[in-house]
């Protein structure tokens, strides 16, 4: 019996520890195609004169499930890219998802685009990224448009 108590009391104990660190995992803030629409995010954006950063990507795509599982988790890419972009994610399957696909000429998945307050690409990345690999992109779109 007092092994038993022991063996729950060390399940319980993994659990606990698991979902407290799971509680403090940073992470992009995107704002989702079904809350607002790429018009919507592009007024934001120039509202508040900020790049929106567009990760177009789709639910059965492998790249674009690791790159949420192990690069958009990241602590120093969640800090870099809440701090410094609008972030929007776009399933290119839905129908927002189609017509962002044909304004910005979206043929692979995951494709991340870079987007003035006007709309304009100003970067595209195509692929998956190391956590290091997307804060240096962010970086020379920052110095780019400073």
């Amino acid at each position: 019996m007092k092994k038993m108590i022991l063996a729950v009391s060390i399940v319980c104990l993994i659990v606990l520890v698991y979902a407290c660190g799971r509680g403090n995992v940073k992470q992009i803030s995107f704002v989702k195609n079904n809350d607002k629409t790429m018009e919507q995010m592009l007024a934001q954006a120039k509202s508040q004169k900020k790049i929106l950063f567009v990760d177009v990507y789709t639910t059965w795509c492998g790249p674009c499930k690791w790159m949420d599982e192990n690069t958009f988790i990241d602590t120093r890419v969640a800090e870099k890219f809440n701090k410094t972009f609008l972030n929007y994610k776009v399933d290119g399957d839905s129908f927002e998802g189609v017509n962002v696909g044909i304004i910005y000429r979206v043929d692979s998945y995951p494709t991340y685009l870079f987007i003035s307050p006007e709309g304009k690409v100003i970067h595209r990345i195509e692929g998956m990224m190391s956590p290091e690999g997307l804060v240096q992109e962010a970086d020379f779109v920052v110095s780019r448009n400073k």
